[in-house]
């Protein structure tokens, strides 16, 4: 087929048509809470990008127990949801409040465990030094091949994918992205919680999620792939190479290519789930989180305290 697609800048052009939009208040809705809410959704959404290490090991915004904030900034976001479905008192917002919100208590558990797992490998909560840990997955491996570590190391690499793929089957359901997105089914409910939705209201929303989508992928590269992290023969080859006062520019340069090869590995996956699945009815959805992917998440957060209590370093 040799139709011409959209321009790789689309979502910028859509958003920006977005801003020329009437921005409609409806009768009859909670003001207050319809006109902040949206604006909210996109603080949130940047304070959980500011946690992401770019081209350091280290977000913008990074102390002891970060990743406890960033979790709570993801619950803080799935409640701005159903409270502005709940504002926009439409019988389908309300649904779709509804549904966000039973999304949200059978998700958070699973996404909180696989974020647990490689904590407990590094010994610490705090974004930066789960990064800096040498057991991630592309590490293990290197290490591994380097002959760094020892061949029975290679056992963590079983709870960690584990993990790992639970966690972007969970960061797609923080998304509302197919298969878990029956909380603004077009089909069913007409859009859902943002049915009431114009203007810039309607931008700052699409523009959260836009977003969070890759915040959340920088966030999965950096605790289970290393983020901006890459093998410490290259760094050491270009360190000092080119500098300006004290920053190392080459260095840098190399560790965002590196954070940015791995984040957009992770969107291509969230972005294969799409493709692959159909939409859940919600009650598959809760199902599913609840009755398979929860036992799957605590069984890796076990074969890692088994394996860390056999001593296996």
């Amino acid at each position: 087929q040799n139709r011409i697609g959209p321009r790789f800048i689309q979502p910028l052009y859509d958003l920006l048509k977005l801003l020329a939009k009437e921005d409609i208040t409806p009768e009859g809705v909670d003001k207050a809470e319809f006109e902040a809410l949206p604006a909210v959704q996109v603080i949130i959404a940047f304070l959980v990008a500011f946690t992401v290490p770019v081209y350091l090991v280290q977000g913008l915004i990074s102390f002891e127990g970060d990743l406890i904030f960033v979790l709570f900034l993801l619950a803080l976001l799935g409640g701005t949801v159903f409270l502005l479905g709940w504002a926009s008192n439409n019988p389908y917002s309300i649904i779709g409040g509804s549904r966000a919100a039973m999304a949200e208590f059978s998700f958070e558990i699973p996404l909180a465990l696989a974020f647990i797992g490689p904590a407990i490998l590094a010994g610490s909560l705090r974004i930066k030094e789960i990064t800096e840990s040498n057991y991630n997955i592309l590490n293990i491996l290197y290490d591994v091949i380097m002959g760094n570590m020892e061949a029975i190391n290679l056992l963590y690499l079983l709870p960690l994918l584990l993990l790992f793929g639970l966690a972007i089957l969970a960061c797609t359901a923080v998304l509302e992205k197919v298969p878990f997105d029956p909380a603004h089914a077009e089909v069913e409910i007409v859009g859902g919680w943002s049915v009431e939705l114009t203007g810039k209201k309607l931008l700052f929303t699409r523009l959260a999620n836009l977003i969070l989508e890759f915040a959340l992928a920088g966030l999965v590269a950096a605790i289970f792939l290393g983020g901006p992290r890459f093998p410490a023969e290259l760094s050491s080859a270009i360190e000092g190479i080119w500098t300006i006062g004290n920053w190392d520019v080459l260095l840098y340069v190399v560790s965002v290519i590196a954070f940015l090869i791995k984040m957009f590995a992770v969107v291509f996956l969230i972005t294969l789930m799409r493709t692959l699945h159909s939409r859940l009815r919600i009650d598959q959805l809760v199902r599913t989180f609840w009755y398979y992917y929860l036992p799957l998440a605590l069984s890796g957060i076990f074969l890692i305290i088994v394996f860390i209590g056999a001593e296996i370093k």
